[in-house]
């Protein structure tokens, strides 16, 4: 085994009793887990009291969960562990042998979840256990799971490698990933995963989860828990029931506006309030509609020279007032924030000097770890907290504005020091949860409901304040690709409302321009740098997709690019007003299934359908499968029954793969035959 590693060894039920399981180490120490029952086929595995001597972080990870202790009862072999929908067994173990390294790893059974327990497990390089800190890593739990022959593994937040897990080594921790697509690492990572096959495991942390979905060994999975604190959740159903228990757990998604489901106009950036308006209006001539429009740079800086926000408006370009026109458009507006501020600037000193900024040992300002100048808020300060959201809120009063990109808050550094004595390390996902419930708070003391904040980072109880977008991929065939697999994973791992950069974000040549211009902030000059055919089947895509934005340092307008694109992307827009009920009513509904709904999760035990990992449901009766090379075609699954072709496709009869080809103006969007059309179309 991984050495240093203090196995599991033995466990019977603590004389106190009130649920308390007392498990020996290895080494022959004990340490005392609560079992509980929080959630109907939910078992909650909590430390008592951690070994070590680290600080439990506090966060909002979790709903308010009821103390429901299970009953432990001696049974042969073994220790069983009831409750409502729970029935476990926890091996009493035999320590005179397995630790020292021989025989089997000790059991623990709870439905479809079974500890790697083989005989050959004492040859694993891992076991489930107890691993102490040394100067070289820090501590950490570990609890290893068998995978069943043909079991598929889903969730762990965004992944840009596709929505199965299994044969692959995820590092779940948070991570600024600068442009870049295709590597298993992201923005939003989420210490959950589930199985096809009936269980799910869950950590109720912020610090970095490790997780070799048998990676090391074939049927072996190691989900390796960073920190001395253990609240760890085993979750049994199918897949439904797995995501509807986690939401039980960390909180189901807020509702949002009817508005939100309209077109999203954005590019990386409009430099005066006037070239939005023209922007609006241009759209308008084409017949292309426009419900929100986004902009970054409305500072007095920089984002992409600063990324931080410290500076007030610049009203040289966004005078008082400037959403007003907008408005007066049917428009709203969205602005881009993030939670940092710039080091050396009057406003990081006074903060400084309040104690409001994430902090070192030594007491100075502990900058995020990707940039020297950056200095984080420290969110678990009540003062600063309270700042920051008044900030926040004024700004909503202010400008006029309905929306926000709540930008960053992955790259905490490791040295840094929280006001409530948590560390780097613990808030290096978490961090971002922090950011959002302020942005929350803001929104909600300034404007009600009526209010839509889009963040990048996140991890576990994020998706209670959607929505969430993929991040700056490039505008590349497989740029879309990388990010529908994203958006798809995030959907499996508890996040409903996912978006995505329609277009893509950057090329080469536009990302250089965009820094260029900032230097003089000079409007009308951003150029089109999306390859047609490819932009239009983004627009495609996005208006099957639960937000409808589009972003990029180039042009993003369809009035911007070529026949037959312009009008296959204007189409798409107006083709998003048609379903836009069909969206809201969907969002609204209380079945607690994400809009975007991934097919091991839209037809749980169907093969086929696990195996069409590129293509989803929207909602509950809108098959789409985006199409995602130059020429138009597509092979796709389609499940049992008729459906009926909503953008040009002919109908389909399922269930079997069916290829399709696609004239720019045709899209692979399908409905149920039985619901027709008309349930998902309004009138032209």
């Amino acid at each position: 085994m991984e050495p240093g590693t203090d196995p599991y060894v033995a466990a019977e039920p603590a004389p106190e009793g009130d649920g308390v399981l007392r498990i020996t180490l290895g080494s022959g120490r004990t340490v005392d887990l609560v079992c509980g029952v929080p959630v109907d086929g939910v078992l909650r595995l909590r430390l008592a009291g951690p070994p070590g001597d680290g600080p439990r972080a506090v966060d909002s990870v979790l709903r308010e969960l009821p103390e429901r202790p299970a009953t432990l009862t001696r049974v042969p072999g073994g220790t069983a562990i009831t409750g409502p929908g729970v029935e476990a067994f926890w091996e009493s173990g035999d320590p005179t042998t397995v630790g020292d390294g021989e025989g089997a790893p000790q059991a623990l059974r709870f439905g479809a979840f079974e500890r790697f327990s083989e005989p050959e497990g004492a040859t694993l390089p891992f076991q489930a256990g107890y691993r102490p800190a040394t100067k070289d890593r820090p501590a950490a739990w570990v609890e290893t799971i068998h995978l069943a022959p043909d079991a598929a593994v889903y969730g762990g937040g965004e992944s840009y490698q596709g929505i199965d897990l299994r044969g692959r080594h995820r590092r779940l921790r948070n991570i600024e990933e600068n442009r870049a697509a295709g590597r298993d690492s992201a923005y939003l990572n989420v210490p959950l995963l589930w199985s096809d096959v009936g269980w799910g495991i869950f950590a109720h942390t912020g610090e970095p989860v490790d997780a070799d979905v048998g990676a090391t060994h074939s049927e072996a999975a190691r989900f390796q828990i960073g920190g001395d604190d253990l609240d760890l959740f085993l979750l049994s159903g199918d897949a439904p029931t797995i995501l509807d228990r986690y939401h039980a757990l960390t909180g189901q998604p807020r509702k949002l506006p009817k508005w939100a489901f309209g077109v999203w106009m954005s590019r990386s950036s409009y430099f005066t309030a006037d070239e939005m308006v023209r922007t609006v209006d241009e759209l308008a001539a084409a017949d292309c509609p426009v419900d929100v429009i986004h902009v970054d740079e409305w500072l007095d800086e920089s984002v992409l020279d600063d990324a931080s926000w410290t500076a007030g408006p610049d009203r040289r370009r966004f005078p008082a007032g400037w959403a007003g026109p907008l408005a007066e458009r049917g428009v709203r507006t969205s602005l881009w924030i993030n939670p940092y501020v710039k080091r050396g600037t009057p406003l990081a000193d006074w903060l400084d000097e309040r104690g409001y900024l994430v902090r070192r040992a030594d007491g100075s300002p502990a900058a995020t770890a990707d940039n020297p100048d950056t200095l984080p808020v420290d969110f678990t300060n009540p003062e600063a907290r309270a700042w920051w959201r008044e900030r926040l809120a004024d700004t909503f009063r202010e400008e006029g504005n309905s929306a926000l990109l709540s930008d960053f808050g992955e790259e905490i550094a490791d040295d840094a020091i929280f006001a409530d004595g948590t560390t780097g390390p613990e808030r290096r996902n978490s961090y971002g949860l922090l950011y959002q419930d302020v942005v929350r708070e803001a929104g909600t003391e300034a404007l009600g409901d009526d209010f839509v904040p889009i963040a990048r980072s996140g991890t576990a109880g994020a998706q209670r304040d959607p929505a969430h977008w993929a991040g700056d991929m490039p505008s590349t065939w497989s740029g879309l690709v990388c990010t529908l697999r994203a958006v798809l994973s995030m959907s499996l791992s508890g996040f409903s409302m996912v978006t995505h950069d329609a277009g893509g974000y950057w090329t080469p040549a536009s990302y250089r321009r965009a820094g260029e211009l900032r230097a003089t902030m000079e409007p009308d000059a951003v150029f089109a740098d999306v390859e047609p055919e490819l932009y239009g089947r983004w627009a495609q895509w996005a208006a099957f997709s639960p937000i409808t934005r589009f972003h990029g340092t180039g042009r993003r307008e369809p009035t911007a690019y070529p026949e037959p694109y312009r009008s296959a992307a204007i189409a798409a827009c107006r083709l998003r007003h048609r379903i836009e009920r069909y969206v809201s009513d969907a969002a609204q509904s209380a079945d607690g299934l994400p809009l975007m709904r991934p097919m091991p999760l839209a037809f749980p035990g169907d093969r086929q359908a696990r195996d069409a990992g590129l293509q989803y449901l929207f909602g509950p009766d809108v098959l789409v499968a985006p199409l995602l090379e130059p020429g138009g075609r597509r092979a796709c699954y389609v499940p049992p029954g008729e459906w009926v072709g909503l953008v040009g496709c002919p109908p389909l009869t399922g269930p079997g793969w069916r290829e399709v080809t696609c004239a720019p103006d045709e899209f692979p969007a399908f409905v149920r035959a039985e619901r027709g059309v008309q349930a998902v179309l309004d009138p032209a």
